[in-house]
């Protein structure tokens, strides 16, 4: 029974992957996580609209091997009508408790309009969690911070 639900796992990720390329849009990015606002309806009165953070990846995974040096990863938020809190200092990601790696490892951290940036050192294996802050530009409907992760392998 194990083995059947972690064959169709991987079938079906596999078929993600397939069909994200088979329908024109550009492969996942982890330099370039792309982040976008759903909102349960968009004509809804103010005190009634919701939303939520996504990101088109998660964890953010990076294999150091192909990685040999620091690089930037940079979050491009998608949706109109919304932009990253700007924070020209933000916390550093903490270091996962279930696979820690150092603290430090992701540093220089801020973000403003439709960016967010962080360095990656890329010398150490572990995971770390980040928080997405994203707020609606006209001050309606801002949704509840996201604290995905990334992964160096």
């Amino acid at each position: 029974m194990t083995r059947t639900i972690l064959v169709a796992a991987i079938v079906a990720l596999a078929g993600c992957a397939s069909i994200r390329s088979f329908s024109g849009a550009p492969p996942f990015d982890p330099k370039h996580p792309q982040v976008f606002v759903v909102v349960n309806d968009k004509n809804a009165a103010c005190a009634d609209k919701r939303s939520f953070i996504v990101v088109d990846q998660e964890p953010i995974y990076f294999y150091r091997a192909r990685q040999p040096q620091a690089f930037p990863i940079i979050w491009q938020l998608q949706t109109d009508g919304y932009s990253f809190v700007d924070d020209n200092n933000i916390v550093d990601p903490t270091p996962d408790p279930k696979r820690m790696g150092p603290a430090g490892e992701i540093h220089s951290c801020h973000a403003g309009k439709k960016n967010m940036q962080c360095t990656n050192k890329a010398q150490n294996s572990g995971t770390w969690k980040y928080t997405l802050r994203v707020k609606a530009d006209d001050g309606c409907g801002s949704p509840p911070e996201l604290d995905p992760t990334i992964a160096n392998d």
